[in-house]
């Protein structure tokens, strides 16, 4: 099979059903954002970092909830307002992690694993990646996937970019996003043929990625109500769904 030609993410053009919807009530960044909650049981994740020894923990706590709770972005956006102690840069991957696996929680074992094998070397790298997430994107990803390899064993982009987004505590200015299979596979449809769905995306994808959904949300003036490239991801998020494409 031929190699898929590189696409020109440089005039991709914003899918206009996007369009559309951000000239609705359900685009309002404290809706489609920073209110989205995933259902999680925080007892079985704090309970999970005391078998497996790996700081972070306690998950529940005031403004948090305790057992089964609702969980929002929001509420993991405030994990991310001091970053100076591992602990709490081990706390924001967990929570990030937490909302992002939902009930599922696949892996996540193995994850809590591989990281209490090197605590200090991971915790060093994850509070680098945080630092750079709000200035480089590219090289913040990079930071957790030297050599197109996850740093943290089971730790790939659909999760750490998770942490990399939510690292910049809530600000609509954030670069760094959440790439995952499902807004891979958005973007694939709208345009980026040449994008892979399933993982696996050098750093250089992800710069532009998020170069590609800075300049939507230029384009649509999203810093005028307060909003921010998120809204974007959120969309399409909503609008891909995890299935095998031709990389």
């Amino acid at each position: 099979m031929a190699p898929t030609t590189r696409t020109d993410t440089t005039v991709l053009a914003l899918p206009a059903d996007c369009r559309g919807w951000l000239s609705t009530a359900g685009a309002d960044r404290r809706y489609a954002v920073l209110e989205q909650a995933i259902p999680v049981d925080l007892q079985w994740w704090d309970d999970s970092l005391a078998e497996f020894g790996v700081p972070g923990g306690p998950l529940q706590r005031e403004g948090v909830g305790v057992g089964r709770v609702a969980l929002s972005r929001g509420q993991v956006f405030a994990a991310a307002a001091d970053l100076s102690e591992p602990a709490a840069v081990w706390r924001l991957l967990w929570l990030s992690m937490a909302w992002g696996t939902g009930s599922r929680r696949r892996q996540v074992h193995r994850r809590m694993r591989a990281a209490a094998a090197d605590l200090d070397r991971y915790a060093r790298a994850l509070t680098a990646a945080a630092e750079l997430a709000r200035t480089d994107p590219e090289k913040a990803y990079a930071l957790l996937y030297p050599g197109n390899r996850t740093l943290i064993p089971f730790l790939g982009p659909a999760f750490f970019t998770k942490f990399l987004y939510f690292a910049g505590a809530g600000a609509p200015t954030h670069p760094s996003l959440i790439l995952d299979s499902r807004v891979a596979t958005a973007l694939h449809r709208a345009g980026w043929t040449s994008l892979g769905t399933r993982g696996g995306w050098p750093a250089e994808t992800y710069r532009r990625y998020t170069e590609l959904l800075a300049r939507w949300a230029d384009e649509c003036a999203l810093d005028r109500r307060g909003s921010g490239a998120d809204v974007l991801e959120r969309w399409l998020f909503d609008h891909g769904e995890t299935r095998r494409s031709t990389q």
